[in-house]
Formats: C-alpha cells, sequence, structure tokens
C-alpha cells in the first residue's frame, strides 16, 4: 500500500493533537471568541456607507480630477457644481407660486430650524426661501433708506417750488399787476391824476413793499411822456427795468433789491403785460424758471446729484420737475406715490443684469411692495408678511433664474433644501426631520418629501445593509440548521456547524476589525460585512459537515481512530479547498476592486480562521462528543448511509455514458460561453441599491432639473500658463476655456454648462464688455470662482440630461473624455470628474482587473493543487471544469436578470461568482479528487476509486451543496441588489457544481482520463 504524502501526515499530527488535547483546544479557542467578541464590533464601525466616494479606482482619471478639485478650488466630492451637504430635504408637488404652498412650507422650514438647533446645537438651512428672506431683508433695509430720503427730497423741492412759485407771482403782480390796475382805472375815468391816486390807495392796502412805489411813479412817468395809450404802458415798464436809463434800476442795486430786480427782469423778458395772468403763459414760465433754479442748486451737491442720478436713475431736472407738478404745496399722499415711483426707477437700474436677484417683471408688484415698506415701521414684518402673503411669482425681489435653479425646479414644484448641521445625523434625527416636513405641510395635496444627501443616505443606507444582512443571516442559519439536521438525522449535529459559525465569525470580524481600524487605518464598504458573515456561514458549514461526515462513516466502520482519520483526510480536503478560497480572495484584495476588494481581505481572514477552528476547535468537539455528536441517531457498523443507494445509481450511470456525458458538458460550457460573452455588463450601482428615499431624492430631481443636479461632472483644465495676470483675464487662456464650454454644450447628452465664461449658465466676455460697471465685480468674483488657487487651473462644470449612473450618461461622459483629452495637449492638460467618470473608470478598472485576476488566481490554484495532489493534469482539469461550470452558471443568471428582469448586470457580478466560486467550486471537486487519491494510494483502480467516491461523498456533497446554496442564496433577501446578483450567481454558480458538474461531469472526465489524472505522478508505481 502506498504511504500518505506530508499533507496528510501533517493533518494526521493536528488531529491528533486536538485529540489529545481536546479539553485545552476547547478553552483556547472559548477563550479567544471572548477575546475578540468586543473587537468584532470594529468591522461594522469601520464600515462606510458612500457609494460615490467608494468605487472611484485610487488611479484613474475621476481620482485625479477629484484630487484637483480640492486642492485648486476647495471643493470635494464627484462634482464641483452638484450638491455636496451632508442632509438635503427635497419636496415635490409643492408649487411654491401658490401661497397656502408658500407659507406651509415657510413654516415648516422654521420648525426644522428650531428641532435641529435644539438637538444639534448649531444648523444652518438654506433653501430658496432663506436666500429671499435674506435678499428681501437686506434690500429693504437699504430701498427704505432711498424712499425716505426720496421723500424728504420731494418733500423739501415741492416747499421750495411753493415758496418760489409765491414769490414769483407776487413779483409778476408787482410788475404787471399794479400797472394794469391802472391802466383799468384810467379807462373808467380818464383822469390820470384820479386813477394814480387809486392805484396808490390799491397799494397802500395791499401792503406793497416800498420799492413798488418807486417801481409804479418811474413806470407812471414814463408813460405820462406818451400818449397815454394802454399799448405804451409795456413800453414803459421796459424804460422803468431798462438798466442805462432807469432810475429804477439803479434804486433797486442801492437798496440790495437785485434777485427781486433780477426776478422782475426775467419776468419781463417772458411775460408781458397782456399775458401774465394768462395759465396758458404764465404756468410754462413758472414751471421752467422755478425748476431750472431748484435744479441748478441741487445739482452744486455732488452727493445730492449722485444719489438722484446713480441711485434714483434720473435726472435731476426729472426729478424737481415731478416734485415741482405736485400741488403746492404737497400733501403725504402726494409725495409717496412719486418716491416709489423714483425708488422703482432707480432699482430697475440697480437690478440692471445683477447675476444674483432682479425686479419682478410686473411694475405693479413691486410697486405695491414699496408701498407697504413706505408705511412700514418694521422691515422685518414687512418682510414676513411679503413672504407668506404670496406665491414667490409675486414677491417683488426674486432671485435670478440661475440662483432660483439651484433651490428650485422648472416646474417650480420640486424644491431642495440643505441643512448643514456640523456632523453627522442620526437615522431617529433623520426620521424626526422628515416626520416635521410631513406634519407642517400635511395640508398640500400630493406632496412628497424625501431626505437625500450623505448623512441621510449613509444612514438609510446602513439601516438597510443592517436589516438586509440580518434577514440573509437568519434564512441561511435556518435553512442550514435544517438541512444538516435532516442529513445526519440529530439535533445536536444540527447546530454543530451554527456554533462553529458563530465562533469563526466572532473572531473573523475581530481580527478584521483590528486590522481596519489600527493598522490599515481605512474603511470596508457596506457590502463586505454581509459577504463575509454568509461566506462563512456557508463555508463553516461545508466544513464541519465535510469533516463530521467522515468521522460517522469512520465511527459505522468501526475505526477506533475515527477522529483522527477525519482530521486526516477530511482535514486535509478542506485545508486544501480552503486554502484556495483564501488565495482567490487575496487576488481579489490586492487587484483594488472598488467596493469588493476590501473584502478579498476580509473573506481571506475569514475562511482561514474557519479553517483552523475545523482542524483544532471541531476535532476536539468531536473528541469530546463521539457518536454522542449525532444525538439522536444511531451509528451502526455497516448501514448505508442516506443518499448511497441513490449515488451508487448515478455512478454506474456515468461509467456507463461518460463519453455522452462529457459531449454534453462540452455543448453547454460553449452556449454558455457564448451568453456570456454576448451579454453586456455595467456600472450602474445605484439602479441595485434600495430604492431609498435618497435615491428617490435624486430621481425626482433629475426630472425637474433638466438634469442630474445633484452630481454633476466636471472638466479641470490644467494650462501652461495662467489665466489670470495682475491686468485681468488672459484672452489666449479664456479662449481656449470658451472653446471646451462650447464643446460641451453642443455636447448631447449635456443640458448645462457652468465655467469660467459661463458663470451663471450663459456667456459673459471675459473682459466684462457690456457689464454695468456696478455689477462687474460680482461677475469677476463669479468667474474667479472656476480659476484654481494656482491661476493655471480651470474648472467647467456640466450637467447631464441623465441620472449620473445610467448608460446613456455613461455614453455621453466617455464622448467628452475621448474628444478632450489629449486636445491641444500643448496647451492645456485634461481631466474629466465627477460620478460618471468615477463609475466609468471603475467599470475599466475593474474590467482590467478582472481579467489579470483570473490568470494569476489559475496559476496561484494550480500551483497549490500540483504540490497537494501531485498532479499537473488533474489541477488543469478541475480548474477548466470549475470555470465551465461558473459560465454556465452566470448564463443562467444573466437570462433571468438581465433578459427577462431587465435588470442591469453589474460588472462585480461575474468577477465575484469567478473568484468566489473558483475556489469554493473547486471544494467539491477536492472532496472528490482527495477521496479517489486516498483509494490509488490504496490500490484501487481508478473507476472504481471514483465510484466510491461519488457514493461515500454524494450524499455529503449533496448536503454540502444545497446548504451553500441556501446560505448564498439567502443574500436574495437582503434587499440590496448588488448582492441579490451576488447572491444569485453563486447559488446558481452552487447548483451547476453540485448536481450537475460534481455527480456527472467530472466523474466522467476523469474516467476518460484514467491513469492521466494523477500525470505525472506515478502512484500505483510506489504501490
Amino acid at each position: 500500500m502506498a504511504l500518505p504524502s506530508m499533507f496528510e501526515y501533517s493533518f494526521r499530527k493536528i488531529a491528533e493533537f486536538s485529540s489529545r488535547n481536546s479539553g485545552k483546544v476547547i478553552i483556547a479557542w472559548i477563550l479567544i471568541f471572548l477575546l475578540m467578541a468586543p473587537a468584532a464590533t470594529l468591522l461594522f464601525k469601520e464600515t462606510s456607507y458612500n457609494i460615490g466616494s467608494s468605487i472611484v479606482p485610487p488611479t484613474s482619471m475621476a481620482q485625479e480630477a477629484s484630487n484637483y478639485l480640492s486642492s485648486e478650488f476647495g471643493s470635494s466630492g464627484t462634482g464641483s457644481g452638484g450638491n455636496n451637504a451632508s442632509f438635503v430635504l427635497v419636496t415635490n408637488n409643492t408649487n411654491i407660486n401658490n401661497q397656502a404652498v408658500t407659507e406651509s412650507l415657510i413654516n415648516m422650514l422654521s420648525g426644522e430650524q428650531s428641532y435641529l438647533k435644539n438637538t444639534t446645537g448649531e444648523s444652518n438651512i438654506t433653501s430658496i426661501f432663506s436666500i429671499e428672506r435674506t435678499s428681501l431683508l437686506s434690500v429693504s433695509s437699504g430701498i427704505k433708506k432711498e424712499l425716505n430720503s426720496t421723500y424728504n427730497l420731494i418733500e423739501k423741492i415741492n416747499s421750495q417750488a411753493t415758496t418760489l412759485n409765491k414769490t414769483l407771482n407776487e413779483t409778476a403782480f408787482l410788475e404787471y399787476g399794479i400797472p394794469d390796475f391802472y391802466l383799468v382805472n384810467l379807462s373808467a375815468s380818464r383822469n390820470p391824476n384820479e386813477s394814480y391816486n387809486a392805484t396808490i390807495a390799491f397799494m397802500k392796502s395791499t401792503l406793497v413793499p416800498a420799492f413798488e412805489y418807486h417801481y409804479f411813479n418811474n413806470v407812471t412817468s414814463y408813460f405820462n411822456g406818451t400818449e397815454k395809450r394802454p399799448e405804451n404802458m409795456s413800453q414803459s415798464i421796459n424804460s422803468t427795468l431798462t438798466p442805462n436809463s432807469s432810475s429804477f434800476v439803479g434804486y433797486m442795486v442801492r437798496h440790495n433789491q437785485t434777485e427781486t430786480l433780477g426776478l422782475m427782469l426775467s419776468i419781463n423778458g417772458n411775460l408781458s403785460l397782456t399775458n401774465f395772468s394768462m395759465p396758458s403763459s404764465y404756468d410754462p414760465y413758472a414751471y421752467n424758471y422755478t425748476t431750472s433754479l431748484i435744479s441748478s442748486g441741487l445739482s452744486s451737491n455732488a452727493s445730492l446729484n449722485a444719489f438722484v442720478r446713480s441711485d434714483l436713475n434720473i435726472s435731476m431736472g426729472k426729478l424737481v420737475g415731478d416734485s415741482y407738478n405736485l400741488s403746492q404745496p404737497a400733501v403725504s399722499e402726494q409725495i409717496l406715490p412719486l418716491s416709489v415711483s423714483f425708488v422703482y426707477k432707480g432699482m430697475q437700474k440697480t437690478f440692471f443684469k445683477n447675476p444674483q436677484l432682479e425686479l419682478n417683471p410686473s411694475k405693479t408688484i413691486v410697486t405695491g411692495y414699496l408701498n407697504m415698506l413706505n408705511q412700514s415701521n418694521n422691515i422685518n414684518t414687512t418682510v414676513n408678511t411679503e413672504m407668506k402673503g404670496n406665491g414667490f411669482d409675486n414677491y417683488s425681489v426674486i432671485p435670478t433664474s440661475y440662483v432660483y435653479h439651484q433651490f428650485v425646479g422648472y416646474n417650480n414644484a420640486t424644491l431642495v433644501v440643505l441643512i448643514s448641521t456640523g456632523k453627522n445625523l442620526t437615522t431617529s434625527q433623520v426620521t424626526e426631520i422628515d416626520t416635521i416636513a410631513r406634519n407642517y405641510t400635511s395640508d398640500v395635496p400630493q406632496a412628497n418629501f424625501y431626505v437625500a444627501g450623505t448623512s441621510a443616505v449613509d444612514n438609510q443606507l446602513a439601516t438597510e445593509s443592517l436589516d438586509g444582512m440580518i434577514k440573509a443571516l437568519v434564512i441561511g442559519i435556518v435553512l442550514s440548521v435544517v438541512i444538516v439536521g435532516i442529513f445526519f438525522r440529530s439535533i445536536y449535529a444540527a447546530f454543530l456547524p451554527l456554533a462553529m459559525f458563530g465562533i469563526s465569525a466572532v473572531v473573523a470580524m475581530g481580527i478584521n476589525g483590528l486590522l481596519y481600524k489600527y493598522i490599515i487605518h481605512g474603511t470596508v464598504s457596506f457590502i463586505t460585512p454581509t459577504l463575509l458573515l454568509i461566506l462563512l456561514l456557508g463555508l463553516v458549514s461545508d466544513y464541519v459537515v465535510y469533516i463530521m461526515s467522515r468521522f460517522r462513516r469512520e465511527l459505522r466502520n468501526g475505526n477506533p481512530d475515527a477522529v483522527e482519520d477525519a482530521g486526516q483526510w477530511a482535514g486535509n480536503a478542506v485545508f486544501t479547498s480552503g486554502l484556495t478560497v483564501a488565495l482567490s480572495y487575496v487576488v481579489l484584495y490586492i487587484s483594488r476592486v472598488p467596493i469588493f476588494s476590501d473584502s478579498g481581505i476580509t473573506n481571506a481572514i475569514g475562511v482561514v480562521v474557519a479553517i483552523l477552528a475545523a482542524n483544532t476547535f471541531l476535532v476536539a468537539i468531536l473528541k469530546r462528543a463521539g457518536a454522542k455528536a449525532f444525538y439522536p441517531s444511531k451509528i451502526h457498523r455497516d448501514a448505508k448511509l442516506p443518499l448511497e443507494k441513490t449515488m451508487e445509481n448515478a455512478a454506474n450511470f456515468v461509467i456507463n455514458n461518460k463519453g455522452k456525458l462529457a459531449v454534453i458538458f462540452i455543448i453547454v460550457a460553449l452556449f454558455g460561453s457564448y451568453v456570456y460573452f454576448i451579454t453586456p455588463t455595467n456600472m450602474d450601482v445605484f439602479n441595485l441599491v434600495p430604492s431609498s428615499s435618497g435615491i428617490q431624492a435624486i430621481e425626482v430631481v433629475n426630472g425637474s432639473f433638466h438634469g442630474d443636479f445633484f452630481d454633476r461632472g466636471y472638466v479641470i483644465l490644467k494650462f501652461q500658463s495662467p489665466l489670470v495676470s495682475s491686468t485681468g483675464f488672459n484672452s489666449t487662456e479664456m479662449d481656449k476655456v470658451t472653446q471646451v464650454e462650447n464643446q460641451l454644450l453642443g455636447t448631447n447628452g449635456i443640458s448645462e454648462v457652468f465655467g469660467p465664461t459661463l458663470p451663471y449658465g450663459y456667456y459673459v466676455p471675459f473682459n466684462l464688455s457690456g457689464i454695468p460697471q456696478s455689477q462687474k465685480a460680482t461677475y469677476s468674483t463669479e468667474m474667479s470662482s472656476y480659476i484654481g488657487t494656482n491661476a493655471s487651473y480651470a474648472v467647467i462644470d456640466f450637467q447631464l440630461s441623465s441620472l449620473a449612473w445610467l448608460e446613456s450618461s455613461s455614453q455621453t461622459v466617455k464622448t467628452i473624455t475621448a474628444s478632450l483629452t489629449g486636445k491641444d495637449s500643448s496647451v492645456y492638460t485634461t481631466y474629466v470628474g465627477g460620478e460618471t467618470e468615477g463609475l466609468n473608470n471603475a467599470y475599466s478598472f475593474t474590467a482590467g482587473a478582472f481579467s489579470r485576476m483570473i490568470p494569476i488566481l489559475i496559476i496561484a490554484i494550480f500551483v497549490v493543487l500540483l504540490i497537494q495532489l501531485s498532479s499537473a493534469l488533474t489541477p488543469l482539469r478541475l480548474i477548466f471544469m470549475v470555470i465551465a461550470s461558473v459560465v454556465i452558471a452566470l448564463s443562467i443568471s444573466y437570462f433571468l436578470l438581465y433578459y427577462l428582469e431587465k435588470l442591469p448586470l453589474l460588472i462585480f457580478l461575474p468577477m465575484f461568482v469567478f473568484i468566489t466560486m473558483l475556489a469554493v467550486g473547486l471544494d467539491y471537486d477536492i472532496f472528490m479528487v482527495s477521496r479517489v487519491r486516498e483509494d490509488v494510494l490504496k490500490g484501487v483502480s481508478d473507476q472504481e476509486a471514483i465510484k466510491t467516491s461519488i457514493i461515500e461523498n454524494g450524499g455529503v456533497i449533496i448536503t454540502l451543496g444545497t446548504i451553500l446554496f441556501a446560505t448564498f442564496g439567502s443574500l436574495y433577501f437582503s434587499g440590496i441588489g448588488i448582492i441579490q446578483e451576488i447572491g444569485i450567481g453563486l447559488g446558481f454558480g452552487v447548483l451547476v457544481d453540485t448536481f450537475i458538474s460534481w455527480p456527472f461531469f467530472v466523474p466522467s472526465v476523469m474516467l476518460l482520463l484514467k491513469k492521466y489524472n494523477w500525470w505525472p505522478s506515478r502512484i500505483r508505481d510506489r504501490n
């Protein structure tokens, strides 16, 4: 008989040690369990639930762009234009042009602010209403001062006009009225002396000033020297007012009455004796004289002149003229509307081409608010009344379209509210925020509310992941216990794999938790704990059942060294299969595949712990328990074990049809390969996570904001020379920026672009030509925000028309990347970033890593099996057949998921299934080959050894496969699409391997190969 290899001897020694020291081994594992239990929770604390940040490969263009975005522009995440707030509240079907809805939303936000302030200590809520309130308060404060100043100015001008007009009227009466009175009397009496005396008496009765007597005497003196006809009176007045010939002029000068004299001269130059009392003649003159005089005086005041021309946007003449045209004196009811009209005119200029604020298109609405403000003593109260008493479209001053659509969708009914608390919110706080929103707006018909943002989505995904993991574990554990209990017909045996799983899981999670917290200093993705626990549940159950099955067979055969033999042969098989699994996951970890690579090291550690526990702890328990491990079942010598007869029939069928089975296997494998290679995979991760409130919010916002508002992409341009110099923006570089912006605008699939010359979504010349001087600073600041700290960098944001993770967006960004990368490379270098580019990079990286991993994995597994089995051909055959089985299983999964359910197929599905099944799928083949090799070493023929292996291993393999299928299949109940797809792929992989490949195809090929199964070793020559 041939001697066992050194591996069998090694595991013999391990089994003997564990048997001799069973008590110590059990205590040692219990102590390890207790020590690791506190650390086991660390893995959950070091878990990241942020899909976007964990999916971008570290060496990708998207990551490089993100690094530049952070260092040069002070932004982080996947898009500089999107919203990276930790918490976002989205409302839908809430039309803010409706007054009742607006009032309800304002009250709701106030309630949220109050709650957050009380619970978090600090919070800031930014919404279209907070922006509107801040803007209105600021504008109203300034406008209120303008209204007061304008009112006072109008009142002053009108008062001056009233005084001047009165003086003008009185002077005109003295200049023309008195002579006219004289002429009327002369016409009646025909007696100059009588008319003169009557006029003097009249003058005395009206208390005319002293100079008037001198004036009248001069006029009548000139008049008496004429023919005393009425038409000569005008000539007499002219002669009196002629400086060179008039004693009156000299009199006025000597008595400091030059101002009155000037007024009289003006009247004489513009009016006549016959028309001075006619309104059609006098009124225009009075208006022109008065307004000209007042305007001239006011214009000499530089600050007042600037206020009128700049702030009110009118001429001084217009101000004085309109103020003059009021009644004299004017009353408040007249002055108020005029001051409002002037301030409105000024506001039109102030807000002209303002990129952030604009006046309501309705003048009535604006002036109505100004009137309300004019009559108000409290600006806060006025602003609150304005906001709660109107729909948004009836506000007087509103954000521009650019600002408005950063918070409100184009349907005016979808709102984005940003909440910043300085720390992540708990699940209960997120729930309370949602409850407050619903309570305050319960009277808004059909309103919907969604919580989104990093904090909310992380909390939701954490809750869903934990719930999904618990569901999957509970279902997997229950099925495992039931299947093992039925197989062994034992209550004790049913729970032994569960106990081993508990020990292995706690120890493995403790080691991983310590590893990630204190050594790696990183986090694991949200799927890692679930995959680790489910994998451990399946593999531990398999290892335990396989060793126990061998132990039971040895007991049935009356072997006194049943534990040692089970440990030697089954333990060696478990080690070999487990080692291939661990190697597979180590390769996955080294590949750094997004989301899944960290599960590589955690799973590898878990598998190593499971192997150690199975070969020591389990052996020690079996030594202590003996046949009682299978209570209440009795073990009878040479008794048939479950499924042995069935498997004997299967073995005979294979022996008789080995050629046909091999042909069928090749045909099925080829067809499966065809389906596998023609079916596309992608990186549509977000469609395969639960449709949580956060995901729904993104979809709702996408539908009303003309694209993916949250996950905007961006292009970073790194120029050879700066875009800004001491004299302003440099034309050469800015022209290139504009070219790229225009190229993005012309790309199908892009809805909006923002950049250095598109700071508000529309083109602005970099030299700011056509922009009002008052607005240039605002435009320049916004344009500069797209220039890096190092002025050689520029960023351009673009908004995709579709959700960032959809295939259409992926193709759009691929087009952008292809067209921009390398273009004008002598002038600038291009880096495309954002969620979509990150997903594209992740797909390319994963596909490349996948193609590299498989050969490495095949070589590693081949070397292990070559050493273990002392054969070169059998490891190749095993690997080939497992790959074929995986391809067949994946083709079935693809058919169900992609062609029937129309679900996206993540590239992670084939990658993870290949890696896992290439190792796990080998387990059962290794169990068979190990058993065949054992008999061949004892001198049994290949055919008999294969038949014996099928008969003896069939029942246990089917049981193991059923357990593994149940545990992997339980992933479907996790509720997380990524994990569900993997569970389906792994489940079908196990089913194909267990019920088709292992019992039929593997033995048929082995039977055809015969002695070549062991080539190049000469096992039989050693007998």
